[in-house]
């Protein structure tokens, strides 16, 4: 039986057209998403602290505990080991450290109570040694007086350690990776007045890229190549209705300089990240963001 040239009408010619219609409108679609992907690969490119987590106002005070007691149950100074009876050493050293008081039954009262003297030190208290020193603090030193003989014992100075606050966090420079060494820092930007967020890049190309590439090259086209940073996996860590993504990273030394004037960046811990970012955004992340 022929059928060509036939025309076919009613309910089942509409029904045709609206299958036709569906196919055609999924073939486009599956066109568009073959030609534009929508995934896009964002990185959380981290700073990692450099000096150890602050005390807290707890263990600040079980740590001078121990330190006191430790102190207090140490051995008496063996000043005769190191100072020498009848050198000049020795002279020094008794000049800056005067004996206790021994213990008198003739006098009335003790305010303190009765001393407990062994080898010149009251066992009662904490022993303070005070040494001679081979160096001169800067208050100390006159302008203009020869120091060659302070310099000759320089392996002897006083050790004073660096402070944590660093010149970043006097100035307050949030695009400073010397800032908040005790926590951890992670990179944000933000482009012609829009929203603060991690740095996202969009797949442009038909052909697809791994998306841990593609988040390399896009942070090196954002911020220069003077980035020395690792990928902790090629594997996302986690991803959003949006398709977006996330790249955990760290970045080791280097800088970021952005290769455009309109984009502006922050290095941010993650209490400050809650106050730049949007709220629905950074609930979504939140828990992939160190407490530290």
């Amino acid at each position: 039986m022929n059928y060509v040239g036939c025309t076919i009408r009613g309910p089942l010619a509409t029904q045709i057209r609206s299958y036709a219609g569906a196919a055609a409108a999924a073939t486009q679609s599956t066109a568009t998403s073959t030609s534009s992907p929508s995934i896009s690969s964002t990185l959380i490119l981290s700073r990692l602290p450099i000096i150890t987590q602050d005390l807290t106002p707890f263990e600040s005070q079980f740590y001078k505990y121990q330190s006191e007691l430790w102190r207090r149950l140490m051995w008496t100074f063996p000043k005769w080991f190191y100072f020498k009876q009848g050198t000049m050493a020795e002279l020094r050293y008794r000049q800056i450290n005067k004996n206790p008081v021994s213990y008198n039954p003739k006098l009335p009262n003790w305010p303190k109570g009765k001393p407990d003297l062994k080898h010149l030190r009251d066992r009662r208290f904490r022993q303070y040694i005070r040494v001679p020193k081979t160096y001169r603090e800067e208050d100390e030193i006159v302008e203009g007086q020869d120091q060659s003989e302070f310099k000759e014992n320089e392996i002897s100075r006083k050790i004073v350690p660096a402070s944590r606050i660093t010149e970043a966090d006097k100035r307050n420079d949030l695009t400073s990776l010397e800032r908040k060494l005790s926590r951890t820092l992670y990179l944000v930007v933000k482009d012609n007045g829009t929203d603060w967020k991690l740095p996202t890049f969009k797949e442009q190309s038909e052909n697809l890229q791994p998306l841990h590439v593609l988040a390399e090259e896009g942070l090196y086209e954002l911020g220069g190549k003077k980035i020395n940073y690792f990928n902790v996996s090629k594997v996302p860590c986690h991803h959003n209705k949006n398709k977006e993504y996330f790249i955990k990273s760290h970045i080791l030394s280097g800088t970021f300089e952005p290769q455009s004037n309109s984009i502006q960046y922050q290095w941010a811990t993650k209490e400050e990240l809650k106050e730049l970012l949007p709220s629905e955004y950074y609930s979504d992340i939140s828990h992939l963001l160190s407490d530290v």
